[in-house]
């Protein structure tokens, strides 16, 4: 097993706890379901941009 994988499934972790985060604070503050699912997909794409960036930075390519 390579040591980027558990590297990636906590990036995708992270991002997803971001992602329900997002979704549940827009749908307190009185939302749609649907405008929150677009919230949360663009917090989740904008996290794993940064904690991706992070990685390769720490790491390398």
């Amino acid at each position: 097993m390579s040591a980027r994988l558990p590297w990636l499934l906590v990036a995708v972790l992270l991002s997803t706890v971001a992602a329900l985060l997002v979704f549940v604070l827009r749908t307190r503050l009185g939302a749609r379901a649907t405008e929150a699912a677009l919230w949360a997909g663009s917090a989740f794409g904008g996290s794993m941009l940064v904690v991706l960036g992070a990685l390769v930075f720490l790491f390398g390519g």
